[in-house]
């Protein structure tokens, strides 16, 4: 549905030369000066990003910044990843769930599905990048 604050912060991304990359079921997410810059209307996924900002953590993406606009309306700023084709091995799962709880995270609220998951360009490392 329409969401013109959404598109606002949208508009403003784009407007600092933001290019786009992808859309998910709550947001999207643009190339911003060298780093993934999300917009999202996941509430969820906002608390689990507050969470994890600023923490180096084995199997998720690296979050630097997390601004809250409203409660379901934020900007998630985190490193940019490369793209990952296949299943999700079960001992990732295993080890992600372990991870997610140990920073207050319900594994349960995940969303487990190969379309949240990329690779670290450096390290080659699986991390999954939608929290």
């Amino acid at each position: 549905e329409y969401d013109p604050d959404f598109n606002r912060e949208v508009d403003k991304i784009q407007d600092q030369g933001g290019k786009y990359l992808g859309s998910g079921d709550y947001g999207s997410v643009y190339l911003l000066k060298g780093k993934a810059v999300k917009v999202t209307t996941d509430s969820i996924e906002l608390d689990h990003a507050e969470k994890l900002k600023g923490k180096k953590t084995n199997n998720f993406v690296y979050i630097f910044d997390v601004k809250r606009l409203n409660e379901k309306l934020g900007i998630i700023t985190m490193e940019v990843m490369g793209e990952y084709k296949g299943d999700i091995p079960e001992e990732f799962i295993i080890a992600l769930e372990r991870e997610a709880s140990n920073y207050g995270i319900d594994p349960l609220e995940l969303d487990i599905r190969p379309d949240n998951f990329m690779v670290h360009p450096k390290s080659g490392k699986l991390k999954m990048t939608d929290v």
